[in-house]
């Protein structure tokens, strides 16, 4: 599912993080031992991508495999910009499936995408982290407003300063997570 969407200020840029999943389907009765009978988490990530709407393009920019070793992660969550370095957080608890949650034991991890494309865990975040604003007019173009729904992120670019409204969709695919960018 989608976690946030975040807009690159003064830009046609947008960051989405996902929380990608896979699940092995219950192989047997509610009885099948061991645990035959319910659904699996056999893969999960969290995973960013950055739609570039003037070039056309959804990448997926950063991968985080198995939530970063949280054992029972709730969000993947774009923090905003500094410069042209993009910076998110993943969230959840300790515990295990059996007792479930720790509630007493938070977890949170800080990562930089740099420009060039790397991820680099941080201990924290840095101050005055920038973001575009989805609500209200802007003083000027570009900008972006969205609405993001469980898989997919509606998109109107530069709206009121235009003579018609364009729209862009971004989908990303249930099974396999990839996105796909419908431009107007």
């Amino acid at each position: 599912s989608l976690g946030n969407v975040v807009a690159k200020p003064q830009s046609h840029q947008l960051a989405v993080t996902l929380e990608y999943r896979r699940v092995r389907d219950p192989t047997g009765f509610l009885n099948t031992f061991p645990n035959g009978g319910i659904r699996q988490v056999i893969h999960r990530e969290a995973r960013v991508y950055l739609c570039d709407l003037g070039r056309g393009t959804a990448e997926l920019v950063a991968t985080v495999p198995d939530f970063g070793g949280i054992p029972n992660p709730k969000s993947a969550w774009i923090e905003g910009w500094q410069a042209d370095a993009l910076y998110f957080r993943l969230f959840g608890y300790g515990g295990d499936r059996r007792r479930g949650d720790d509630l007493s034991d938070e977890r949170r991890l800080f990562f930089r995408i740099t420009p060039d494309g790397r991820v680099i865990e941080i201990h924290e975040l840095p101050e005055g982290l920038e973001r575009g604003r989805n609500s209200g007019p802007a003083q000027s173009p570009p900008f972006l407003r969205w609405s993001a729904g469980h898989l997919d992120v509606e998109i109107a670019i530069d709206a009121r300063f235009s003579e018609t409204t364009r729209l862009a969709r971004l989908t990303f695919d249930p099974e396999t997570g990839e996105p796909r960018l419908s431009m107007p």
